[in-house]
């Protein structure tokens, strides 16, 4: 059952401000005017979150087409995570998922485009199961709060105090990463928390963020770590904070500096020795590569950068150029092992005979040298791979993979959700893996239907939780329809035993 609220309110930032200026900037401020028909390279590199963001601002007062209620039907798929019934306008997308394991629970977050009804500050939706994903609970909206919440949502769980962390965009300003809190295993959340202080009215626009929780005893342990990338203001780039009270407050203001003037795809984890591993995908000499900084004095400095592979996809945040219009990014996404510390980056990348491919590189000396990139994806043919991510066992002897594939279509344009899994070899950290195996139903590329999302926007992201047995993925799913649309995006959950036995999910 949803709660979500469709009432209309009144913005706290006037429209017409935001129109002139989506960055909040004051009178007199410079800086770039985040407009939403502004063309330049900077703005092509926001995340799809923000772009949404911009979209949505630009029709603030279009009244939403209202169909008649729906009801579940019972072939509605036991692994939906969203309740499809609140999609009662054209405003029905949710994607670009994270999942976390809170207690008992799990807790999902997305974006929702369906938060937006009535020009409400709100384009982020979460839902939470207590049964290991067999159903699922539609929470509806986050709080109500000044700055609003403009999705790219991203969830992490504090194991010893069973807080809920989600960073979210800020809305009406942009300069806010925010961070929503749950003590209740993520049933719902307080008033957020500016997690990137000190901008006030500068000319920053906060963007593509990541959150960690250092789980491991002994000193930081609870310790909170956010990476995000700043367009404009002062000390443009990507930036990083922490907070050292569960959340109530964050510094340095303004952050600190991890690659100035350039960056983007955040993604932040820690290892058991307590070091935080920053990683990034940099182009700025031109060319696309994902780095790696790494700090073991809790946050307070980093060392220099790791080169961890140079992207042959050139295009902006390394755009592979996939059929069907949308999107696509060459960010990393990172696991530690809990266990021996081994640190996992996945990534897609071009081949020049395979089309988009998913590769794994590991590092056993704390990310000073990474082994030869795995190809993930064993298809057979030369069509595309994406948008991978990766998770490992609570125990650190098991790791999974999971990414968006086209291999079942001889037109490289429909995808579904497929994954990997590899036993991790206690003594050696020796990898065996499973076969690729199907998570979830086929479905087409799904852009440019919704009125208030970006055009080419279908995420920019997924996640992998895991517990000491299984796997939890999510993902965006676009094989169903609905009073407006022929397939509309939901989000789908997969359950995966750690020998690779789908639980929940498949065909």
């Amino acid at each position: 059952m949803s709660t979500r609220s469709t009432s209309t309110r009144l913005a706290v930032v006037t429209s017409a401000c935001l129109l002139a200026s989506l960055v909040g900037t004051a009178p007199g401020n410079s800086g770039p005017a985040w407009t939403a028909g502004s063309p330049d390279v900077s703005r092509d590199a926001l995340s799809g979150a923000a772009l949404n963001a911009l979209a949505a601002i630009a029709q603030r007062d279009r009244p939403p087409s209202i169909a008649a209620p729906q009801v579940a039907g019972p072939d509605q798929p036991a692994s939906l995570v969203n309740d499809p019934t609140d999609d009662a306008t054209a405003q029905d997308t949710q994607s670009e998922t994270t999942i976390t394991v809170a207690g008992p629970n799990l807790v999902a977050a997305f974006n929702d485009s369906g938060s937006f009804i009535g020009g409400e500050s709100h384009f982020t939706g979460y839902s939470t199961s207590s049964d290991g994903g067999q159903t699922w609970t539609d929470r509806g909206q986050l709080p109500d709060s000044s700055e609003g919440d403009a999705g790219d949502p991203v969830l992490a769980t504090d194991t010893t105090s069973g807080r809920v962390y989600m960073a979210t965009l800020g809305f009406n300003t942009f300069t806010n990463i925010q961070m929503f809190r749950s003590d209740d295993n993520g049933a719902t959340f307080g008033q957020p928390v500016n997690a990137t202080p000190g901008f006030g009215s500068t000319n920053a626009f906060q963007d593509k963020e990541w959150v960690t929780v250092d789980n491991y005893p002994g000193a930081g342990q609870g310790n909170v770590y956010l990476g995000w990338r700043q367009f404009g203001g002062p000390g443009e780039g990507l930036k990083f904070t922490r907070s050292t009270d569960g959340g109530a407050t964050w510094g340095p203001n303004q952050g600190t500096p991890i690659l100035p003037g350039d960056g983007q795809g955040a993604f932040v984890v820690v290892s058991p020795d307590h070091c935080v591993h920053f990683f990034y995908l940099s182009d700025i000499f031109g060319g696309n590569i994902i780095k790696v900084r790494k700090s073991c004095d809790q946050g307070v400095t980093f060392g220099p950068a790791v080169t961890i592979t140079d992207i042959q996809a050139g295009g902006i945040n390394g755009d592979l150029g996939l059929k069907g219009g949308l999107r696509s990014n060459t960010f990393p996404q990172a696991a530690v092992n809990p266990v021996t510390g081994t640190l996992y980056v996945t990534y897609s990348d071009l081949t020049a005979t395979n089309g988009a491919d998913v590769f794994l590189k590991s590092s056993t000396d704390g990310g000073a040298t990474w082994s030869a990139p795995v190809r993930i994806n064993r298809d057979g043919t030369d069509n595309d791979q994406f948008f991978p991510t990766v998770g490992i066992t609570t125990t650190g002897r098991a790791l999974m993979v999971g990414w968006y594939d086209r291999r079942r279509d001889a037109a490289n344009f429909d995808l579904a959700r497929w994954s990997r899994v590899a036993a991790i070899n206690a003594r050696t950290g020796a990898l065996t893996f499973s076969s690729n195996f199907q998570l979830g139903p086929s479905f087409p590329v799904v852009i440019g239907q919704d009125p208030v999302i970006n055009t080419v926007y279908m995420g920019d992201y997924d996640q992998i939780a895991a517990d000491a047995n299984n796997f939890y993925s999510t993902w965006a799913d676009n094989s169903l329809s609905n009073a407006f649309h022929a397939n509309q995006p939901d989000v789908r959950f997969g359950r995966v035993f750690r020998d690779g036995t789908i639980l929940i999910g498949g065909l």
